[in-house]
C-alpha cells in the first residue's frame, strides 16, 4: 500500500471516533463489580502478582497457578500499579485488546478494500453485544482473541506481499510477534488457530505453495527466542510444569469432560448468532450468485473470513466444555462478512438505507440493556458489598480467613497484600468431580509449593494454631456464613463488622487475638 493511502486512515476524524469508541466500550467498566468466578480469579491473581512483587510466577492464594500463561496478569498488574486498585484499572487488558482489535480490522479493510467496508465492519464489531460486554470483562478471552486476530491479519498482509512478488518480511515478523503474544495469553491455541486458519485460506485460494515463505529462519528464530524463556524458566523452577501446562491443560482438557459449560456439538453456532444480534441477521442476505458481483479482492477477503469463522467454530465445537468466550476470536471475521453484505446491499437500487440505521440503533439499545442488567446483577455480589462496608478499616498487612469458600475478589477489594487462609474440608474437596472448581484449582496448585499450601489451606484445628502465630499488630478478618463461623470459638463474642444476607465479615483485633491465645 502507498504511503498516501496509509496516512489517510490516520486522520483527525478517525481519532475523534477512537475517543468515542473508548468511551462506548469502557464507561461501564468503571462501575460494575467483578463478576465471579472469572473476573475475581484473574484480577485477584494480577493483584497478588503486584503485591507479592513476583512478576514471573502467577499465584492464586500464594500458590503457583499455571492454568494460563502470564500475559494477562502482566498487563493487569501493570495497570493496577499505575493507577491503583480500581475497577477500571483491573479491566485495562480486555478494554485495550478490544480497541486494538477493532482498529486493526478497520486498518486492514481500509487499506485493502475501501473506507465504507472498513467503517461498517468497525461499527458492527463494537456494537455486537458479545464484543461490547467482553471488552469490559476482565478475563483472558478478549486478549487472546486480539492476538489471534492480529496474527491472522498480519499473515494475510504477508501473503498479499508474496502475490506482488515482494515478500514483506516485516509482516512476517509481526505475525510471529503476535503469535508469541497469543501463546503467552492462552497457550498453544495462540499459534495453532491462526496457523490453521491461514492454511485453510491458502488451500482454498490455491496458494498452498506460499507456506514455505512462513519458515524464513530469522522469523522462526525470533518466534522461538521470544516464546521459550518463560516456559523454560517455569520448568526449571517447578518440575513437571511443562507436562501440567501442555498435557493436562491443553490436550487432556480438550478431550476431557470433567469441566463446566458442557454443551452439545452444535451449541456455538446459534449462540454466536444470538449474541451478535441484530447485525447477524444480515447474514440472511448471503447468496452464492451475489458473490459474483464482488471484486477479486472482496472475494479473497471474504474467503479468508469464512475460513477464519468456520475453522475456529469447528475447533471449539469438538470439546464437551464450551465456554462462550472461546469463540470470541471469530467476531472480527463475522463483522467483516456482515459489512461486505451491507456494502453490497447499498448498491441495490431498491435498498433502503434506514435498515442500516435501524440495525445500529437496535444494537446500541441491546448493548445498553445488556450491560445495565449485568451491572445491577453484579452489584448484588456479596463480597463486593461486604468489602465496601469495611474497606476504610483494613490495612495491607491484615490477615484474611475464608471459611468454607474461597472468594477470589475479596483480597483485591480489601487491598490486602497477604494470601488468605482458606478453611474447608480438603479431603472431601479432593473428591470434587469438576476439575475447574475453586477447590481443585487450589489443590492442583499445591503440588508446586506444598509448604505454602500447608500454611494457607487449613482445617479448623490448624486455623486455631495459625491464629496464635500472627504478629502483634495484625488484625484478623474472617469471611464466612453463620454456620461455618459457629465452629470458630474466637468468633463467639465478636459481632460481624459487615453483613450481606448470609455472608458475614468479622474483624478480630490484635488485642482480642492475644487474649484468646493466652487462654489456650
Amino acid at each position: 500500500m502507498s504511503q498516501g493511502r496509509l496516512k489517510q486512515w490516520v486522520s483527525s476524524s478517525h481519532l475523534v471516533w477512537l475517543g468515542v469508541t473508548i468511551l462506548w466500550l469502557g464507561v461501564a467498566a468503571v462501575f460494575r463489580p467483578l463478576a465471579l468466578p472469572d473476573e475475581g480469579r484473574y484480577v485477584g491473581i494480577a493483584w497478588e502478582m503486584l503485591t507479592s512483587g513476583d512478576w514471573l510466577v502467577p499465584h492464586l492464594d500464594g500458590l503457583p497457578y499455571f492454568h494460563k500463561p502470564p500475559l494477562f496478569y502482566w498487563l493487569t498488574a501493570a495497570s493496577l500499579n499505575i493507577c491503583g486498585p480500581h475497577l477500571l484499572c483491573s479491566r485495562v487488558a480486555p478494554l485495550l485488546s478490544s480497541i486494538v482489535m477493532a482498529i486493526a480490522l478497520f486498518r486492514f479493510l481500509f487499506l485493502y478494500l475501501n473506507k465504507r467496508t472498513a467503517v461498517m465492519a468497525f461499527v458492527v464489531l463494537v456494537t455486537q453485544p458479545f464484543f461490547f460486554a467482553s471488552a469490559q470483562f476482565a478475563n483472558l478471552d478478549m486478549l487472546v482473541a486480539c492476538m489471534i486476530s492480529l496474527t491472522i491479519l498480519s499473515a494475510a498482509e504477508f501473503v498479499w506481499s508474496i502475490d506482488r512478488e515482494r515478500p514483506a518480511e516485516h509482516h512476517l515478523m509481526l505475525t510471529m510477534f503476535f503469535a508469541v503474544g497469543g501463546i503467552l495469553a492462552k497457550g498453544l491455541i495462540g499459534v495453532v488457530l491462526p496457523a490453521a486458519v491461514v492454511f485453510c485460506w491458502l488451500l482454498a485460494s490455491r496458494r498452498l505453495a506460499y507456506i514455505k515463505h512462513f519458515f524464513w529462519w530469522p522469523a522462526v528464530a525470533v518466534f522461538l527466542l521470544l516464546v521459550s524463556p518463560w516456559f523454560l524458566l517455569m520448568e526449571s523452577q517447578f518440575k513437571g510444569f511443562l507436562d501440567y501446562f501442555f498435557i493436562h491443560h491443553h490436550f487432556q482438557r480438550f478431550a476431557g469432560s470433567n469441566f463446566n459449560n458442557q454443551e452439545p456439538f452444535w451449541f456455538y453456532l446459534p449462540a454466536l448468532l444470538l449474541l451478535t444480534l441484530p447485525s447477524s441477521l444480515w447474514l440472511l442476505r448471503f447468496r452464492k450468485p451475489a458473490l459474483r458481483m464482488w471484486t477479486p479482492v472482496q472475494r479473497d477477503v471474504g474467503l479468508l473470513m469464512l475460513c477464519w469463522l468456520g475453522f475456529i467454530l469447528l475447533f471449539f465445537s469438538i470439546p464437551v466444555s464450551k465456554p462462550l468466550g472461546y469463540i470470541m476470536p471469530v467476531l472480527p471475521a463475522l463483522a467483516t462478512l456482515t459489512a461486505l453484505l451491507m456494502v453490497q446491499a447499498c448498491q441495490d437500487s431498491v435498498f433502503k438505507r434506514r435498515s442500516l440505521w435501524l440495525t445500529l440503533a437496535v444494537a446500541i439499545v441491546a448493548c445498553v440493556i445488556a450491560i445495565m442488567t449485568v451491572i445491577q446483577h453484579a452489584k448484588k455480589v456479596a463480597s463486593y458489598q461486604l468489602a465496601m462496608q469495611v474497606q476504610s478499616l483494613t490495612h495491607a498487612g491484615d490477615q484474611l480467613v475464608m471459611l468454607g469458600k474461597y472468594q477470589f475478589d475479596l483480597p483485591f477489594y480489601l487491598h490486602l497484600s497477604k494470601s488468605a487462609w482458606v478453611v474447608t474440608n480438603w479431603q472431601a474437596a479432593a473428591q470434587e468431580v469438576l476439575d475447574d472448581s475453586w477447590e481443585k484449582e487450589l489443590l492442583e496448585a499445591k503440588r508446586f509449593n506444598p509448604q505454602v499450601a500447608a500454611e494457607n489451606l487449613l482445617n479448623e484445628q490448624q486455623l486455631a494454631q495459625q491464629i496464635c502465630r500472627l504478629q502483634a499488630n495484625q488484625s484478623l478478618w474472617v469471611a464466612g456464613d453463620p454456620g461455618s463461623a459457629a465452629h470458630l470459638a474466637l468468633l463467639a463474642k465478636v459481632a460481624p463488622q459487615a453483613k450481606v444476607r448470609d455472608h458475614y465479615l468479622w474483624r478480630i483485633s490484635p488485642a482480642q487475638i492475644a487474649s484468646a491465645c493466652a487462654q489456650m
